[in-house]
């Protein structure tokens, strides 16, 4: 019997280090959670615990692809149905005489479904940008998804992997077009709660302070607009990354995916969310300065494939899917190990503490060890 918890023993060395503040971690084996540990603090004199909900930041992407994955499955939405036949306003930039704009890309506007939005080649780019529109304004969340919907293609649809938050912004709204529910209630009766996920929480209010963690570096520190910690900012419920969980909801919503248990997708609908959509297109993540020669990307989900010096590590299978969020959050599972990892830290990526040294691959790596053990 392997010792799943070793492993995770990783995350006090974080804290006594001075890396982060507070961590917490879990691992999903074969359809329960195996081990948990959490270390230091999530607040001030408050200390991580179980159930302390970390910001997700982009870790929230499956959790969206799932809400409209499973609009899919109820044929409420078709995947590869044009966004512009359900979202009107996404079928023309915004500013047609832009200087970034190109109009032999514009031309190939109508293409993009569904499916490209949720594996990132519908072209778009990764973020709005300032000069579209501003946090600091404190802009409500149909500001920004509008804001989103008028952005230029800067490659066409299917093309390459172009790692895009607005895709996920203008898929959300294609939900709401499709189904005539508003987002957040369609992802909270549809997935979180028949799932029994009580611990993500999409937009916290002051309620849930007493378990949320402050997360370090954030963006726009201090201000009414800062990332992750603000009022204004938890209010916004973003699909692309705002929302907030525990390690445990996380690691068993990755667990779901492997062994369907607990789950509200079908087998095909899972299946499909963690295998390459992209046709093995070359491209990556512009932010973080990641490129692939081939870009493997699921519905929502990474899939690992054979990429070199990852976030998961060398020696999980390359049918492994992961997501990371700049928050300092990662999960992944290994369908092959039916193994899963969700491991949160409270200080922001901006400098990479996660992967130079490559901290989140070396405890990745311990844990398959361990499971290889079994």
């Amino acid at each position: 019997m392997s010792d799943f918890s070793q492993p995770l023993h990783a995350i006090d060395e974080w804290v006594r280090d001075g890396i982060v503040r507070g961590a917490s971690a879990a691992v999903w084996h074969r359809g329960e959670i195996v081990a948990t540990r959490t270390a230091g603090l999530a607040a001030e004199d408050r200390p991580v615990r179980d159930d302390t909900l970390f910001a997700l930041a982009s870790v929230s992407k499956p959790i969206t692809a799932a809400v409209v994955m499973k609009a899919v499955d109820d044929g409420d939405l078709s995947l590869d149905t044009p966004v512009a036949a359900i979202v009107p306003e996404f079928g023309e930039v915004d500013d047609p005489l832009g200087d970034d704009v190109l109009p032999q890309l514009e031309a190939l506007r109508e293409r993009v479904t569904v499916r490209h939005l949720l594996c990132h080649t519908s072209g778009l780019p990764e973020n709005i940008g300032v000069k579209r529109i501003r946090m600091r304004d404190l802009p409500a969340l149909e500001h920004l998804i509008d804001a989103m919907c008028g952005l230029p293609l800067q490659s066409a649809p299917g093309e390459l992997l172009r790692y895009s938050n607005a895709g996920f912004g203008i898929a959300s709204r294609a939900l709401e077009r499709a189904t005539g529910v508003p987002f957040h209630d369609y992802l909270q009766t549809r997935i979180l709660d028949p799932m029994r996920l009580t611990d993500i929480a999409t937009r916290p209010d002051a309620s849930w302070s007493d378990r949320l963690t402050h997360t370090d570096d954030a963006a726009s520190a201090g201000t009414p607009a800062e990332s992750y910690n603000s009022p204004y900012w938890r209010a916004l419920g973003i699909p692309w990354g705002g929302y907030f969980g525990t390690a445990t909801a996380l690691a068993t919503f990755a667990g779901s995916f492997v062994g369907g248990a607990g789950g509200v997708l079908s087998d095909d609908t899972r299946r499909e969310m963690i295998i390459d959509q992209t046709g093995g297109v070359p491209g990556g993540v512009g932010t973080a300065g990641v490129h692939w020669n081939r870009g493997a990307w699921g519905l929502g989900w990474e899939v690992a494939d054979d990429k070199r010096h990852h976030w998961t590590g060398s020696l999980r299978s390359p049918r492994t899917f992961c997501h990371w969020g700049q928050s300092g959050t990662l999960v992944w599972a290994d369908p092959d190990r039916e193994l899963a990892l969700a491991v949160f830290g409270n200080r922001a990526v901006h400098r990479p503490w996660p992967l130079k040294p490559p901290r989140w691959a070396q405890l990745s790596d311990d844990l398959v060890r361990a499971a290889d053990r079994t």
